[in-house]
C-alpha cells in the first residue's frame, strides 16, 4: 500500500483515506502548501467546482485574493455543500442567524475575487481531524470556529438569539421572511402561517422559496431544516 508522508506534521496517511495535493499555493507563515485542486475566479469556475465534486468529501478553502484572508471548511459531499455558497439568498438568510464571516466576505466582494481550493479529498472518518489540522496551520481569518466541527465561537446578537429560542423543533422546520423594505425579520413555525400573514396560498410561498426569488418585490422567504449546517 502506497503512503504518503505530509511533511507539516510527519504524520503518515494512507491513500485509502485521502488524496493529497498535486499543486502549489502560498499561505501566511508557510513559503507553500499543497492543494489537490485550484478553482481561480469562482464565479466562472462554477460549473467546474459542482461538477468535478460529485459524491466526494474533503478539505476545502476559499481564499480572497484581495486580502489573502482564508476560510478552510470540509464537507460529506462537496458538490452540495459548494451549491448552498453559491445561493445568494441562502447566504443572506445565514447571515442573518450566524455571524458568518465567510458568507459576508462572499457577497461583498464577490465570487471573483475568491479562489476556491480542495485541500484534500478524503474519506468521512477523516474529515474533522484534517480540517483540524488546516485550521491549525493556516490560521483562517473567516473561520469564527477555531475547533472542526464545533459551533463554538459563532456570536449570535441577543436580537436573533431572541427571534429563534422559541421555535417549535416538532415540525422539523421552521421559515424566516425578510421584510425588504424595513429590513424587519419574522420567524415561522410553518410555510403556511408564514404564507397566510403575507397574503399568499402556502404553495405560492412554496414555490418562491424554491426558487429563490422575492414575493411581491418585498418579501425574502428561507426556510430552513433545523439540522441545517
Amino acid at each position: 500500500m502506497i503512503q504518503n508522508i505530509n511533511k507539516y506534521n510527519n504524520s503518515i496517511y494512507s491513500n485509502t483515506n485521502c488524496t493529497f495535493a498535486n499543486k502549489k499555493m502560498k499561505t501566511r507563515g508557510f513559503s507553500t502548501i499543497k492543494s489537490y485542486i485550484i478553482y481561480d475566479n469562482s464565479l466562472l469556475k462554477k460549473y467546474n467546482v459542482l461538477s468535478e465534486n460529485k459524491g466526494k468529501s474533503g478539505i476545502y478553502r476559499w481564499v480572497n485574493i484581495i486580502n489573502n484572508e482564508s476560510y478552510v471548511g470540509s464537507s460529506v459531499n462537496l458538490t452540495n455543500r459548494f451549491r448552498r455558497y453559491y445561493n445568494i439568498n441562502y447566504l443572506k438568510g445565514k447571515i442573518i442567524i450566524y455571524n458568518s464571516r465567510i458568507y459576508r466576505a462572499l457577497l461583498e466582494d464577490s465570487y471573483s475575487n475568491f479562489n476556491l481550493e480542495i485541500l484534500e479529498y478524503c474519506n468521512n472518518e477523516s474529515l474533522k481531524i484534517r480540517e483540524q489540522y488546516y485550521i491549525d496551520l493556516l490560521k483562517p481569518e473567516y473561520n469564527i470556529c477555531k475547533i472542526a466541527g464545533s459551533m463554538l465561537g459563532f456570536k449570535h446578537s441577543l436580537k436573533t438569539l431572541e427571534k429563534f429560542k422559541n421555535r417549535d423543533t416538532g415540525t422539523g422546520h421552521f421559515t424566516i421572511v425578510i421584510n425588504k423594505e424595513n429590513n424587519s425579520i419574522k420567524k415561522y413555525n410553518s410555510i403556511r402561517s408564514a404564507a397566510k400573514d403575507i397574503g399568499i396560498s402556502h404553495t405560492t410561498l412554496l414555490r418562491h422559496v424554491n426558487k429563490n426569488c422575492m414575493v411581491k418585490d418585498l418579501y425574502l422567504a428561507i426556510r430552513y431544516n433545523y439540522k441545517d449546517p
